[in-house]
């Protein structure tokens, strides 16, 4: 039987996961998913093993976020080699 939380970080996930998108912002996901950003962001830190975020925000300054398979399916080579100095857990 799933719980509450746990419909809500396999909501959360598959937002993260969209195949419409490389990384995601906060906004985003909140609108996908109906939840609140920080609804998320607690949810992020419960599951920091699977989500990351980008050394770089978007063009508006916002923060981006994807789970770790999903970045591993959608990243080049070269961006997975120079970025994993780089990654950060929110």
């Amino acid at each position: 039987m799933n719980t509450p939380d746990t419909d809500k970080w396999n909501q959360i996930k598959a937002a993260l996961e969209n195949p419409k998108y490389e990384w995601r912002t906060l906004r985003g996901v909140a609108r996908e998913t109906s939840l609140s950003e920080s609804e998320l962001l607690a949810q992020f830190k419960d599951h920091e093993d699977q989500v990351i975020r980008s050394s770089i925000p978007n063009k508006d300054g916002e923060d981006l976020f994807t789970t770790r398979d999903h970045y591993r399916k959608t990243a080049s080579i070269w961006d997975r080699l120079t970025s994993s100095i780089q990654m950060k857990v929110r």
